[in-house]
């Protein structure tokens, strides 16, 4: 009789600790949906412009894109629950070329046209119960843009144990993408097609510590394999006098590990997320993310949530803003998304709950530099990137 008073006694900590607003970890707990649920988010993200002193030529403009993303959850039984996700992406802007020296450090070449792209994803999921401690997640999808081609498929479980209180995790996925790059029956250094692939896997655990306090840490590893470079980025050579084509290794692996905080402070009805990320490739980029999260509950149904993102990376061993010769293995590559840099981000969401439908808006600045960097950069990639996100969304529990 004890034991079993013991055993409901923690399991009802448990679920009191992940039904906490702000503080719910949905995907590490052996549950299904009893509602269905339906979601919407429209979202505009738009680039800084390129300030003109780093350019050499081109347009300044950069990225805009505008998303729509709408989502349906059901149950199907007691132990059963599907998901569809779709997102219908546009953009528009001008893309970073190549960069060439410059009297006051690297001047950015940027594309002579604005292009003009839209994208397509869905992504299915289906979760079935296995007993009351367990889950299996099945999930798959595709994505198609003007050039590009992906499907991918996952298989994800978890277990629960010590009365529900932890929480072991794991899965593996696998992608398959077909690139077609625009032009590239035209120019003669462009790949006409080129294909990837990639496997995923990874393993997590979470413990409930506490009603107010949950942790939670995972790792995974990321393989790609095949076409890596970027077809529509060049780099400039210097001995000749002209560029040449992105050129990457054919493999990367990658490994990420995850520590993870949540706790409740229920004087106040708010909860504190700390979050930290540390990436390692073969490519030789390390990098450290932070992330602060404070989710406060107000009167009236209403959530205000700031945050505070900070990262920084080192750079890959082929890249170099520009090279005065061709290196010996014949990598080279100026993307700023392979250079050293650090950034910092401000999020602020404001969630409104009516019944059993929910509004909520959210703002993103975004900065990236080379003085941001935990380490000394020595020549800033000119084309780092400065955005805003601007995101409005509705859930809607029928």
């Amino acid at each position: 009789m004890t034991e079993s008073r013991n055993r409901h006694r923690l399991a009802t900590l448990a679920s009191a600790a992940l039904a906490i607003p702000g503080l719910s970890l949905p995907a590490d707990a052996a549950t299904v949906l009893t509602e269905t649920v339906v979601q919407y988010k429209a979202s505009a993200y738009r680039e800084d412009d390129l300030d003109s002193g780093k350019l050499s030529g081109g347009s300044t403009k950069r990225y805009d894109i505008d998303s729509h993303q709408f989502r349906a959850a059901a149950p199907l039984g007691d132990t059963t629950d599907v998901a569809v996700d779709l997102t219908y992406e546009t953009m528009s802007g001008a893309s970073p070329w190549f960069i060439l020296p410059g009297q006051k450090g690297p001047v950015q070449v940027m594309s002579g046209a604005s292009i003009e792209e839209q994208r397509k994803d869905v992504q299915a999921s289906v979760n079935q119960l296995i007993g009351d401690k367990a889950k299996l997640s099945v999930k798959a999808g595709a994505s198609e843009e003007n050039d590009y081609f992906a499907l991918n498929a996952g298989l994800e479980g978890l277990y629960e144990f010590n009365d529900g209180l932890v929480t072991l995790t794991g899965g593996i996925g696998y992608s398959d993408d077909e690139l077609e790059p625009t032009d590239g029956d035209i120019l003669p250094d462009r790949v006409d097609e080129a294909s990837k692939d990639a496997t995923t896997a990874f393993v997590g655990l979470s413990r409930i510590l506490s009603p107010q306090t949950v942790v939670q840490g995972s790792l995974s590893l990321n393989v790609q394999r095949g076409y890596l470079s970027d077809p529509y980025k060049k780099v400039w050579q210097d001995d000749i006098a002209n560029t040449v084509a992105d050129a990457r290794p054919e493999r990367r692996e990658e490994w990420v590990g995850q520590l993870r905080l949540r706790h409740f402070l229920p004087d106040i009805k708010a909860a504190l997320h700390v979050d930290y990320r540390y990436f390692e490739d073969d490519w030789d980029i390390a990098s450290h993310t932070f992330d602060v999260s404070w989710y406060q509950n107000l009167p009236g149904g209403w959530q205000l949530t700031p945050s505070l993102r900070y990262y920084s990376q080192t750079q890959a061993f082929f890249y170099a803003p520009y090279f005065f010769s061709a290196r010996a293995d014949g990598l080279a590559s100026s993307d700023y998304r392979l250079s050293p840099y650090g950034a910092w981000s401000l999020r602020l969401r404001l969630e409104k709950q009516w019944g059993d439908i929910g509004l909520h808006a959210e703002w993103e600045g975004y900065e990236a530099s080379a003085d941001y960097a935990l380490e000394t950069v020595d020549v800033e990639n000119p084309s780092l990137v400065s955005f805003r996100l601007l995101s409005l969304g509705l859930n809607w529990q029928l």
